[in-house]
């Protein structure tokens, strides 16, 4: 890929992960079902790419936004994200349950220290202990956004240096667990839209690591 593709495809993954976080971190509001891709928009004859497919899924999976119930997806997004009762849903999506099956383990701090070396503090208060997959998908953001100005500055040696903390962070971290909880929103969920949307992060965090890679 030449310059101006390199800095495309890391401003589109800044966007994707930032969007997707937001959904995994509080319930979802009428502006956010709004901003679901539309299902006469999903084309079937699409070339055979996970990423396609995951897209296609979730614009067949979306609530209409004008007579969806917040309050049932509400109730949903409580069962499969928050942990409030063992059986109820999957683990809270937090690194160190789904590594070291405690919350606030040496994953978090390893978690918080990588931040740091990137130049960030907390990534999203909201989100509670920083290994939250919503504050790591913002770090992933952040950091490919990080990777785009710097492309746009003609600054190289950062923004090769950005991928290459994209890279890690993936490896090291957020690939190394979140299929695997959106896995278990995927068999738990009894709402099509969650399980749309975990299919959709299995689909992106796949398609970074080969952007990332080849780049």
């Amino acid at each position: 890929m030449n310059q101006s593709d390199l800095t495309a495809s890391a401003e589109d993954r800044s966007r994707f992960f930032w969007w997707l976080a937001e959904w995994f971190l509080n319930p979802p509001s009428q502006d956010q079902l709004a901003s679901l891709p539309a299902a006469e928009t999903a084309t079937p004859d699409a070339p055979d790419d996970a990423m396609d497919s995951a897209w296609r899924a979730l614009a067949n999976a979306a609530p209409n936004p004008e007579t969806s119930s917040l309050d049932t997806l509400g109730a949903e997004f409580t069962r499969l994200l928050s942990g409030v009762q063992e059986g109820m849903g999957p683990p809270p999506p937090f690194e160190s349950v789904w590594r070291e099956d405690r919350l606030i383990g040496e994953t978090t701090v390893a978690v918080i220290e990588t931040y740091g070396r990137a130049g960030f503090a907390d990534i999203d208060p909201d989100a509670g202990p920083q290994d939250h997959v919503a504050a790591e998908l913002k770090f992933m953001a952040m950091l490919a956004l990080r990777e785009a100005e710097a492309r746009r500055a003609g600054d190289e040696a950062d923004a090769h240096a950005r991928q290459a903390q994209q890279r890690d962070f993936l490896d090291q971290h957020l690939a190394a667990w979140a299929p695997h909880w959106a896995d278990a929103v995927i068999q738990q969920a009894s709402i099509p839209l969650y399980a749309a949307l975990a299919g959709l992060l299995k689909a992106g965090l796949d398609q970074a690591a080969a952007e990332l890679a080849a780049s």
